[in-house]
């Protein structure tokens, strides 16, 4: 009895000892998760209307007018101001009003590694500021009748959190949760409200763009906006809400983006440029292409072994049809890379960025998955040259976007069902 005694003593004795030395292995870990955290500050950037809404150009003979908005989100998805948002709608209405040919909105959201933080040169917010400046240019310079001014909206998100090289790295997962969260009520809120009040003047076009994880927000919230649109619509189908949707290097998941393809494929979805005396014909482009580099590391190797931790007690069926893989092989890796839903490859041809569709491709909607390769885009966030430049625009053009005569609709070959009423019987 004394010696088992003693050794329990001796174990109370030891007890502080060991958990001491318990501690000091977590003290690494919260420290990581610190600096995971807080680097970065999570805040808004832009609270001054000064800062959120910026005229770039004004009309002239070399360019379009050009303004920018800014439109900022917190951790969870919620508007850090309601008032940016109100700001944007207005220099949208305003733009429309003294518009003598429509105007084109362009939206980006931005992906993983940035903010809205107006003053690092490095940061997409000043990368998108040129690229509007480029685009302005363009249209001027192409001679052809375009809108006369572009409205830039730039949706920011805490995608950066820290600069340390190795754990922005290791914040991959972290922020892939919080885009997730961001893909949310608000967002899509202010996707319709934008898109809604830019399409109240029937020449005005939209382009929306997501780079990265942005371009997995953007993703997550226009599916269901479309879908819903399409179910309410009848056999007369309904304007789409964007002219062009534009994804690049997206951090989406092969399951989601089957979802949408499976669903456009059951209802024949197709789309129509309609013109304003009336004429109506096929578009030769996609209502959404996104475009995935063979090159991109991120989403082809980093983002499938997350998604592999996060789904090991997720339950997936495997009788998806004949062909088709099973829900885990498509949760586990980014659609881009995925040969199943491949439909377009680009490559570089005597020079030229050549687009070319997947013969016999099992995705054969206006969905486009375009997968290119290193030539054109050699890393993930290469998304700036010259040639990726040129297969965007190529796309684009395709769609006629800058064209202010026609509208482009979405309908359905088939629709599974109508919200619309019948006739009402009287009993």
């Amino acid at each position: 009895m004394r010696k088992s005694r003693d050794r329990q003593g001796s174990g109370l004795r030891h007890e502080p000892g060991r958990l001491l030395n318990q501690a000091a292995l977590l003290i690494p870990f919260v420290v990581l998760v610190g600096l995971l955290q807080g680097c970065i500050s999570n805040k808004l950037y832009n609270p001054l209307p000064e800062q959120y809404v910026l005229e770039l150009t004004q009309p002239t003979d070399e360019t379009v007018g050009i303004d920018i908005a800014v439109i900022e989100f917190d951790e969870f998805g919620m508007l850090w101001a309601p008032d940016q948002l109100q700001a944007a709608l207005d220099l949208i209405h305003e733009r429309n009003a003294a518009s003598e040919r429509g105007i084109i909105v362009v939206t980006y959201t931005h992906g993983w590694m940035n903010n809205a933080n107006p003053d690092r040169e490095d940061n997409d917010l000043t990368q998108f500021q040129t690229g509007m400046r480029s685009l302005g240019s363009e249209l001027r310079a192409e001679g052809a009748p375009a809108p006369d001014h572009v409205v830039g909206i730039y949706l920011g998100w805490r995608g950066a959190t820290n600069r340390i090289p190795l754990l922005s790295t290791l914040s991959f997962w972290n922020r892939k949760d919080a885009a997730e969260r961001v893909a949310s009520y608000q967002m899509r809120e202010t996707l319709f409200r934008v898109t809604a009040t830019a399409k109240m003047r029937p020449d005005s076009k939209v382009l929306l763009s997501g780079h990265s994880m942005g371009g997995m927000i953007l993703a997550r919230t226009l599916a269901p906006m479309l879908s819903t649109l399409l179910l309410a619509s009848g056999p007369d189908g309904v304007r789409a809400p964007a002219d062009m949707v534009v994804l690049q290097n997206p951090a989406l998941d092969g399951l989601a983006a089957f979802q949408l393809i499976e669903y456009l494929k059951r209802t024949g979805a197709r789309l129509e440029h309609r013109h304003s005396d009336g004429r109506v014909e096929p578009a030769q482009g996609p209502v959404i292409a996104s475009i995935t580099s063979e090159a991109d590391w991120v989403t082809g190797l980093a983002y499938p072994a997350g998604q592999i931790v996060d789904n090991l007690t997720r339950s997936f069926r495997d009788d998806l049809g004949a062909q088709i893989p099973s829900q885990g092989k498509l949760a586990n890796r980014a659609h881009g890379h995925m040969d199943f839903l491949v439909s377009h490859r680009a490559r570089m041809h005597e020079g030229r960025v050549v687009i070319e569709p997947v013969p016999g491709a099992y995705n054969d909607t206006p969905f486009w998955i375009i997968q290119t390769t290193k030539e054109i885009c050699r890393d993930h966030g290469d998304i700036y040259n010259e040639r990726f430049l040129k297969l965007v625009e190529q796309v684009t053009k395709l769609n006629r976007l800058y064209e202010t005569d026609l509208q482009t609709w979405i309908a359905q070959t088939h629709p599974l069902t109508t919200l619309h009423a019948g006739p009402r019987t009287e009993p």
